[in-house]
Parts: C-alpha cells; sequence; structure tokens
C-alpha cells in the first residue's frame, strides 16, 4: 500500500472520527456552575470563547470559505494553547495545595490523643494487602501509594541520587521526548513553576488561601488549624473541577480543529463522508443551544437521533482504522528525510488531536537520542529548581515534597523486605502516634 494510500483513509478516518467526538464532546461540554465559584468567570469566559469561534467554524465550513476556515481553526488552536497555560498554573497550585494540606493534616493528627501504634503489628498487616494482588503492575501502585502516604526518612543527597539514578536509565535511549515528560512529571509533583511563565492573573485569589496555610505549616506553634485547613481543602476540590471543565472545551477543540485543519488541506473529504453529511446539522444546532440560543425542539431532537446513530455504526470501526493507519503512517515517515516527512505535517498534527490526551504536544518532533551530556543537564536543573523548592520550608513540608517526587519515580524496592523496612523506618520515625495513625490511615484509604 502506498504512502499516499495510507494517508488518505488516515485522513478520512481522523476527519469522521472527529464530527463523532465533536457531538459527544459538546453534548457532555457541563453547563456553567451557578454557585459563586471563584473559577466560575473565567471557565464561563473560556466556554464562550469556544462556541463562539465554533460557530463561526461551522459556518465557514459550510459555506466552503477556506479563508474564515483558516482563521476559525487557529483560533481555536491559540484557545487550546491558552486552556493548556491555564491547566498547567491550576495544577502547580493544586499541587502545592495537596501538599500542604497533608502538612497540616499531620500536624493537627500529631497532637490528637489516639491509642498507641503497635508499628510492627500494622506494618504487617499493610504489607498483606500491598502485595495481595498476583498483578506486579497493582502492586507497583500500592507501593507507590505507600511512598506518597508516609513521611519521608531520607537525606537530601540520597534523594537526589534516587533522581539521577533514573535519570540515567533515558542516556542512549531515542527517547527525548520520555526524558522531558519524566521530568516534567517529578518537577509537577513538586509544585515548581515553569521557568518564565507568569501566573495567571485572574487566579490572583488562590495566594489569598495559600499565604495562610504556607504560614501555618511553617508554624510550630499549633493551635487552630481548622479554618485554613478547610479553606484549603475547598480550594483544592475547585481546582479540580476547574481543571475537569477546561479539559471537557479542549475535548471539544481537539476535534474541531482536526476537521479544520483536514479541511484547509483535503477538500475532498465530504465527499467520501457519511458522517459529517449526518453530524454537522447536530453540532450547529448543539452549539446554538449551548449559546442559549432559540432551537426548534422537534429539530433537535432529529438531529441528536442521527447523531446517536451515527456514533452507535461508525465508531468502533474508525478506531480501530486509525489505530491501524497511524501506525503505518508514523512507519513511513521515520523513513522520510525531514523535507519530504514536512509534507505530512498536518495529518499528524491531527493525529495529535485525534489523541487521548486533551493537551497533547502538537509538534511532530522526531525521536531524538538522549546524550550523558542532556541527562546531566536535565539532572543538574531539576536539583537546582529543587533545592530552590526547598529554601526556607519546614522539615514537614520538605518531607511531603520529596514524597511526592519518590511517588513518581518507578519502583526503587528490590525485595519485599526492602519495603517493610521502608514502612518501619518511616513509621518509626513519626512524632507522635497520633501522627503514625494518620499516615495509616492515607494508606488503607489507597489500598
Amino acid at each position: 500500500m502506498s504512502v499516499k494510500s495510507i494517508e488518505n483513509r488516515l485522513c478520512s478516518s481522523f476527519y469522521d472520527m472527529a464530527w463523532l467526538n465533536l457531538s459527544a464532546g459538546i453534548e457532555n461540554l457541563p453547563e456553567q456552575a451557578e454557585d459563586p465559584d471563584r473559577f466560575r468567570p473565567i471557565l464561563a469566559e473560556y466556554r464562550r470563547m469556544f462556541l463562539s469561534t465554533g460557530k463561526k467554524l461551522g459556518e465557514a465550513l459550510a459555506s466552503g470559505d477556506r479563508d474564515q476556515t483558516k482563521s476559525c481553526t487557529e483560533e481555536l488552536l491559540t484557545l487550546r494553547q491558552t486552556l493548556s497555560d491555564t491547566v498547567e498554573e491550576l495544577t502547580r497550585y493544586r499541587a502545592e495545595g495537596r501538599l500542604l494540606y497533608n502538612v497540616l493534616l499531620r500536624r493537627e493528627a500529631a497532637s490528637t490523643g489516639t491509642g498507641t501504634v503497635i508499628v510492627e503489628d500494622e506494618v504487617r498487616d499493610l504489607l498483606g494487602k500491598m502485595f495481595a494482588s498476583d498483578d506486579p503492575m497493582i502492586t507497583n501502585l500500592r507501593i507507590r501509594s505507600m511512598v506518597a502516604a508516609f513521611p519521608v526518612r531520607m537525606t537530601r543527597s540520597r534523594f537526589y541520587d534516587r533522581i539521577a539514578g533514573y535519570l540515567s536509565l533515558y542516556s542512549g535511549q531515542e527517547d527525548d521526548d520520555g526524558l522531558r515528560s519524566f521530568v516534567y512529571r517529578l518537577r509537577g509533583a513538586a509544585a515548581i513553576r515553569e521557568e518564565g511563565k507568569k501566573p495567571v492573573a485572574a487566579f490572583d485569589f488562590t495566594e489569598n488561601i495559600l499565604k495562610p496555610a504556607r504560614e501555618a505549616a511553617a508554624s510550630e506553634q499549633g493551635g487552630d488549624l481548622d479554618t485554613v485547613t478547610q479553606e484549603l481543602g475547598a480550594l483544592n476540590k475547585q481546582i479540580d473541577e476547574a481543571v475537569s471543565f477546561l479539559e471537557s472545551i479542549a475535548r471539544c477543540i481537539n476535534p474541531y480543529a482536526a476537521i479544520g485543519l483536514l479541511s484547509e488541506q483535503y477538500d475532498t473529504l465530504d465527499e467520501f463522508s457519511s458522517v459529517a453529511e449526518a453530524l454537522r446539522p447536530a453540532v450547529a444546532m448543539q452549539i446554538a443551544k449551548a449559546l442559549g440560543e432559540e432551537v426548534d425542539a422537534s429539530e433537535y431532537e432529529s438531529a441528536a437521533d442521527r447523531a446517536h446513530a451515527a456514533m452507535e455504526q461508525y465508531f468502533e470501526p474508525l478506531s480501530v482504522m486509525m489505530e491501524t493507519e497511524t501506525g503505518r503512517l508514523q512507519a513511513e515517515i521515520d523513513k522520510m528525510d525531514d523535507d519530504t516527512a514536512e509534507g505530512y505535517l498536518t495529518v499528524m498534527k491531527a493525529a495529535r488531536l485525534m489523541s487521548t490526551s486533551a493537551f497533547a504536544e502538537l509538534t511532530n518532533e522526531p525521536a531524538a537520542e538522549v546524550t550523558p551530556e542532556r541527562v546531566e543537564e536535565c539532572r543538574d536543573t531539576l536539583i537546582r529548581e529543587l533545592d530552590a523548592r526547598f529554601e526556607g520550608q519546614p522539615k514537614a513540608m520538605v518531607r511531603e515534597i520529596m514524597a511526592a517526587v519518590l511517588a513518581e519515580l518507578p519502583v526503587w524496592f528490590d525485595s519485599r523486605t526492602e519495603v517493610m523496612e521502608y514502612m518501619l523506618q518511616s513509621l518509626q520515625g513519626c512524632r507522635t502516634d497520633g501522627e503514625r495513625r494518620f499516615a495509616i490511615r492515607l494508606l488503607r484509604a489507597a489500598l
């Protein structure tokens, strides 16, 4: 089969699946919350921006206006990047909020009068639960949950050695993208802000909650932490809901942008698509209804029925075809020189938009080998950032950050005995039985 034939089949599959995903995405697009959530105004604005641009793009596609199609597609991709930056900022707030929340809860627990904890008995029982599954993947997830739940008793030097050891595994591999993703996860776990990126101004209010939480975490005076802890817990919940809301918008933008990109380059797609014909009226009415415009109820119901029928008929075969043809085309592109491969940038960008990740990178960089120098650069930069993150932090916060980062590493324990010894050391290092019981409760909740 020729590369051109693979490309045509793939583009046709993307185009049809994009219409299906778009209709499903708009149908599942949340209504704006009615409660006085502080995130509500900016989330409502992002939702409006998508729907308004989506309406214009639908009109451009229907009229065959290629310039307007290109302009609206670019608007959607710009909005997608804005959403991605916003989610990244919210995720950093959430990471710090969760770290602080655990610090405050541990502090409250440490002062709580509870019965004596028999550490050896608790560890024995927890070990049995962690290793109860025959599936090593499940066991590893449980061990990582333990690392995140238990206070870290590890020197900073040993902590950095652990990180460096896993970074070194990328040396010599053609997986620079994997290395960057790994470092990104570690930085995210430590709530390190991306260099050069400014906070989203609309979220300044989060500092009004995080600031007293930071001060409470740094204080050794104890006292009534209920109000600070409750506000922090509420903020974390609101951030989770905001991220979910933004991802739902991105899951509408992605297929619509793919439709726009493919329509710009391949103007005969509609001729071979029964899906687009069935879905276009439904999408137009879904957008109009979401914008609060008047929509004929019977027409809307009829269009929705056609959309659901198309989804039932085409979704599974299109999914299989997309997966097969994407792999074939990527294999062919990998054999090409850069100039030749450039001709397939549009279809590969569409492939990334059609992936399961709401914010998948849209660049199609060739696989690059990771040199020892590259690993060293990543290691030194990350350690420097972690040192700066630890600066001025109370011990309790440093331990939370270390636990969160270690939980992102592949499991490093070589035996059940090593896991047991880590748990014993962590629990025995707790200040009080209340703190021990809190760590045990966290792990039991994860198991």
